[in-house]
């Protein structure tokens, strides 16, 4: 009897747990696979294609691409920004559905 009341919490509690740590890690990897591509695309002598190449080549294998909406490029005289939208995996309907990242570095140049 005490089983049957427990257990759907406890379930409930897993799953939230786990859509936590997917959330988590997926913002993690794509972060940091964004900021990367912004450092390489604001190299002296790079640009938005080097860094979207990067990006790429840093989400294979952790991200399914599929998952990733959209990238946006952004230049300013100094800086590069880059904005990523994806779509983050769900358990059920626990969480955001939409993740929204950006990452920016000043163009390097020549003194």
């Amino acid at each position: 009897m005490d089983f049957t009341l427990v257990a759907p919490l406890v379930t409930a509690l897993v799953l939230a747990l786990l859509q936590l740590a997917f959330t988590l890690h997926t913002r993690s990897i794509i972060t940091c696979a964004a900021e990367d591509a912004v450092r390489v695309a604001a190299a002296f002598g790079g640009d938005s294609a080097a860094g979207e190449r990067r990006f790429r080549d840093l989400l294979a294998g952790a991200v399914a691409p599929e998952a990733i909406s959209s990238l946006e490029w952004a230049s300013t005289l100094d800086t590069l920004t880059l904005r990523v939208r994806a779509r983050l995996p769900l358990l059920g309907p626990l969480g955001p559905g939409l993740l929204t990242t950006t990452a920016s570095a000043y163009h390097e140049a020549w003194p």
